[in-house]
């Protein structure tokens, strides 16, 4: 019998448990913030974690591995966040449940294991089910997919006639314009009813974008390499990745024809309805505010997830998606929901009760995601309302110029007579109402349309012909061209870019939250004009100059004879030991640039010199060649992880044996900054709580910089306590504890800390300073004990972005030159006062009363002075056709 889950959670385990059994190594999650993919804004699709290996680039100890990964849509080729609510699949976060093959089983397995989890196991009717084919493409020069085809139909039970062959928008894969690629079979479900099904062939609604005809999931067959001028080689190995939409799979596991009506958002749309003012449940609402729980639930999760894995708020890149996520969920509690004060924020531990199995972040960081979600709320708020107000009265104009513009305009009529004519009504009704509504309105129509429009090339002779025609009202110019402005874009039917501009730069409201408040009136953004007017902003703004850099010369090695007889060996860092080695080879050199501007680059095939990585700057130092000392200026990793030493020059003889030395001076004030960033985690985490966690760090000989998740200000007396803990820390002299190759589960396991954006193997160094202290995942250079660190220091305390605070320190020798310089200032300070008869600071305050007192008196002599000068003032008065000036 076939055993179906019933619950998301159980849907989510039986899947992973199926490929375990299949032999595969079951991972968890990637975060949804890339940690080595700059191309990538979030994790948008399953493979996304093992781009690398289909690349060559990577490798990973497995061959086989089933994961469900955390995966956000919002931008670009998937764009779902319009779409988002008004239908029932479209979500912006989602989990895609995936296995891949890396080299291992093909198309034979994959198809036949699919139906045997799908059909066999869990027991969904073959006659529902629909495969997709890749069916050729002459221009790609490849004959259908018959292989494929034949499986489905050996390896199955699917009737023949649901085996179909589609085009290459559907059913081929590729990563980019060039690079590993390959046909891939999809499987779709019919959820219809039997008599809808009788009616309509669900073969024909099979990638028709039907809302119950649905993808579940994508088998992609990687045999492919794209090349440059479109032709495709054979991969010498071939590779599987699928990826099946969790949620989708849910609602027809649970016979459910929407996604929202699963269990996974049931409890979340049952809690936000709850929180309502006005109290409804998801079931008795209507179509309106059925969306507008849906958008809430659905960017609730995206919300959360997010800034668990590391993106915050903010007004680029990746922070700009979050916050015009955010500011959309926001608006429609606010419009729909009624929702007057911040609410998201109090949905997060219901989330954490949903999912918090699953992934656990979300219960972790449950505070840390509520602070920052509600200074968010707040902020937004203040000025939400304001601009729905201006958004509706700006419509309001704009239809009422429609309106009366369709009514005036007959045959033959005169098109700028009409457009005067229009806008004196709407200047007379503007009129009408601000004197009526005075005293509630935070601005008449006259100061929003002055405000929105700027002055364009070709207004002037218009604009004058409506200040004349408006008559006794006396509208500025500004308003004219305001008016004429909604008028223009009304007739289009438009809602003008200038309004969508102003609500973008004065309210914070995101282009596509205006284009969507504009398509539930009817109308359409400019948005031609809305991306002039903010490519002008940013013009404007542009700070002057560009870094490029030459990428010509950047792949321009010249390897050595050496790294011929070492091709394919590891380099060998032995920095953690030792501080010089004199054996080691030159592999390959190069030069980047010219003339002044050239940079020297060389690799040995073993370094005791540590590469700039994990926040800890790159070691300097020297290499002596055949008798040449070439000064190590840093010490940096390329894009394979190779560490490269860049050198003043380079060497004469590259075949001699080098001499490698690390200065020891600048390496012993190094680690005494990274290992006092580790105490000053764990104190701080101590101090403040759990939900600190590391958000980026900087380890230098003469300061440390750490940045860290806390949304508030950490107050002179909380900074102290820290300090104080860190030195005591320092005194106890703890012993370092260093374990390398450990396998990362058993770290994980021991409570290691794992640090943001670090991506890390399956084994790993732990670095421990008492088990009950600090145990942390690093491959940076630290002290013996901490008792080698000496003092410690905080420097600054600030914000660097919502919901980070950073602060910068000193230790050892830096700290004690701190503190020389603080006693300096104070005995300087001390020096200016003659005598001082109790403590600087009370004769700094006496000072300052003197000084209050002073003033004050000087106050009082200006104004009798001025009172002195007032007779003379009248005395001078002058009779001006009958009234008295008097000037002074």
């Amino acid at each position: 019998m076939p055993d179906r889950p019933t619950t998301a959670a159980e849907t989510r385990q039986a899947f992973l448990d199926f490929f375990r059994e299949k032999g595969h190594e079951i991972v968890e999650s990637a975060p949804l913030v890339p940690q080595d993919d700059p191309t990538l804004l979030f994790i948008n699709a399953g493979m996304n974690p093992f781009k690398d290996v289909f690349l060559g680039t990577g490798s990973r100890p497995y061959v086989r591995v089933a994961d469900t990964q955390k995966c956000l849509r919002v931008s670009g080729k998937h764009n779902d966040l319009e779409e988002v609510g008004h239908d029932t699949y479209h979500h912006t976060f989602f989990e895609m449940l995936g296995n891949w093959s890396f080299g291992d089983y093909f198309k034979k397995e994959a198809i036949a294991w699919a139906w045997e989890l799908l059909v066999d196991r869990w027991g969904l009717d073959p006659d529902r089910l629909y495969a997709t084919v890749h069916e050729g493409d002459a221009a790609l020069g490849l004959d259908a997919d018959t292989e494929a085809a034949e499986l489905w139909l050996s390896e199955t039970s699917i009737p023949p006639a649901h085996v179909l062959f589609q085009g290459s928008k559907d059913n081929f894969w590729m990563m980019g314009d060039t690079g590993p690629c390959g046909p891939c079979s999809e499987i779709h479900y019919d959820m219809r009813s039997d008599e809808e099904r009788a009616e309509t062939p669900g073969a024909d609604l099979v990638n028709q974008d039907h809302p119950e005809v649905i993808e579940i999931w994508n088998l992609v067959f990687i045999q492919y390499n794209a090349q440059a001028d479109g032709s495709l080689d054979p991969l010498k190995a071939k590779h599987v990745d699928t990826g099946m939409g969790f949620e989708r799979l849910c609602a027809v596991l649970q016979g459910k024809r929407s996604n929202y009506d699963i269990d996974l958002f049931q409890t979340l749309l049952a809690a936000i309805a709850e929180k309502a003012p006005e109290a409804t449940t998801y079931e008795a609402a209507d179509e309106k505010t059925k969306v507008a729980l849906r958008v809430v639930a659905d960017h609730l999760r995206t919300l959360a997830f997010a800034i668990a894995d590391g993106a915050q708020p903010g007004n680029t890149g990746r922070g700009y998606v979050i916050r015009r996520i955010l500011r959309r969920a926001v608006r429609y509690g606010y419009q729909t929901l009624g929702f007057r004060e911040p609410f998201l924020y109090s949905l997060v531990g219901t989330l954490g009760e949903v999912m918090g199995d699953a992934f656990p972040e979300i219960v972790k960081q449950r505070d840390f995601i509520e602070r920052v979600i509600k200074a968010e709320e707040e902020g937004f708020l203040r000025t939400l309302g304001s601009g729905l107000e201006m958004f509706d009265v700006l419509v309001d104009y704009a239809k009422s110029a429609e309106r009366a513009r369709s009514e005036k305009l007959a045959p033959g009529m005169d098109e700028t007579s009409t457009m005067v004519s229009v806008i004196k009504e709407l200047i007379t009704k503007g009129a009408e109402e601000a004197r009526e509504d005075a005293a509630d309105r935070r601005r008449s129509i006259f100061d929003l349309v002055a405000m929105a429009f700027p002055e364009r090339e070709g207004d002037a002779v218009v604009v004058d012909q409506i200040v004349s025609a408006a008559g006794g009202y006396k509208v500025t110019r500004g308003e004219a061209r305001g008016f004429y402005g909604l008028y223009e874009a009304a007739t289009r039917g438009r809602m003008a870019g200038e309004v969508a501009f102003l609500l973008h730069d004065t309210y914070g409201f995101p282009s596509d939250l205006t284009a969507l408040m504009a398509r539930e009136q009817g109308l359409t953004v400019d948005e031609a004009r809305f991306d002039e007017l903010m490519q002008e902003q940013k013009d404007r703004a542009r700070a002057a100059g560009t870094f490029r850099v030459d990428q010509s010369q950047i792949d321009a090695w010249d390897p050595t004879a050496e790294a011929q007889t070492r091709e394919g060996q590891p380099i060998d860092f032995v920095g953690y030991d030792t501080l010089a080695v004199d054996d080691a080879r030159i592999l390959k050199t190069r030069q980047v640039g010219e003339g002044d501007d050239a940079r020297f680059e060389l690799v040995l095939d073993k370094t005791p010199f540590y590469a700039e990585s994990g926040g800890q700057v790159g070691d300097t130092g020297t290499l002596s060649v055949g008798g040449e000392a070439i000064r190590v200026l840093d010490t940096v990793k390329d894009a394979e992880g190779t560490i490269v030493h860049v050198v003043e020059k380079l060497p004469e003889d590259r075949d001699a044996a080098v001499e490698a030395a690390v200065d020891a001076a600048r390496r012993a004030h190094i680690v005494r900054h990274h290992t006092a960033t580790h105490l000053l985690h764990a104190a701080l985490r101590e101090t403040l709580g759990p939900h600190v966690t590391q958000k980026g760090s900087l380890v230098a000989p003469d300061r440390l910089r750490f940045d860290f998740s806390h949304f508030e200000r950490v107050e002179p007396e909380t900074l102290r306590a820290i300090e104080r803990r860190v030195n005591a820390l320092v005194l106890q002299n703890i012993p370092k504890g260093e374990e390398r190759a450990v396998p990362i589960e058993e770290a994980r396991e021991r409570g290691a800390m794992m640090l943001f954006g670090e991506k890390y193997g399956d084994a790993v160094r732990v670095i421990t300073f008492d088990p009950d202290v600090s145990v942390e995942l690093c491959g940076g250079t630290h002290v013996g004990a901490t008792g080698e660190i000496g003092p410690f220091r905080f420097v600054s305390e600030g914000s660097v972005a919502s919901g980070i605070r950073r602060v910068e320190a000193v230790a050892g020798e830096a700290a004690l030159a701190l503190v020389d310089r603080a006693f300096d200032e104070l005995e300087r300070t001390r020096g200016r006062f003659k005598q001082v008869p109790g403590t600087l600071e009370e004769a700094v305050a006496a000072l300052q009363d003197e000084h209050k007192a002073l003033q004050t008196a000087l106050d009082d002599l200006r104004r009798q002075q001025a009172a002195a000068g007032l007779d003379a003032y009248l005395h001078e008065r002058q009779d001006v056709d009958g009234v008295t000036l008097v000037t002074g």
